[in-house]
């Protein structure tokens, strides 16, 4: 197994790098989990220049991870997965990917989440993430044209 690609063929599922044929799953997943949901050229676009991975169950894809690797840090840039998949440790999975993927050089992980997704902060909590600044009207929420700010939080690593 390389760091590319993890897999449980027990349980059938496997972690893959992101490519333009996940992007219809991804961004309807997105649709699902977000009230500002990224759309399917911002997720292209965000392929072209950052790193992807998808994770994969049986044969569709349930969950996602963009994130982009800096000179001495990672920015975790979108995270989702179904909502019938959450609370699995799939979420964790897909974490422990990202970093377990990054450069030994890269000493932090960096990561902006709305400040009313109580679930998302105490799951970045639970692996190892700090709250160190907040972020006013950060956030758009389209459904609604209102603002929202977002904590910023930070994990270190090894």
């Amino acid at each position: 197994m390389d760091k590319q690609h993890l897999t449980d063929t027990n349980k059938n599922w496997c972690i893959l790098p992101m490519q333009l044929m996940h992007l219809h799953s991804v961004t309807s997943i997105e649709q699902l989990v977000s009230p500002g949901p990224w759309s399917l050229s911002q997720f292209r676009d965000s392929l072209k220049d950052h790193n992807g991975s998808v994770l994969v169950v049986g044969e569709y894809v349930r969950g996602f991870t963009i994130y982009t690797v800096g000179v001495e840090h990672a920015d975790l840039l979108n995270i989702g997965l179904e909502p019938s998949f959450q609370g699995q440790g799939f979420g964790r999975l897909l974490l422990k990917s990202m970093i377990w993927q990054m450069p030994a050089e890269i000493k932090k992980i960096m990561l902006e989440v709305r400040v009313t997704n109580w679930k998302a902060i105490q799951f970045y909590k639970a692996m190892g993430f700090k709250k160190i600044d907040l972020r006013k009207d950060y956030y758009l929420n389209s459904k609604e044209q209102t603002s929202e700010s977002a904590l910023v939080m930070r994990r270190l690593l090894p």
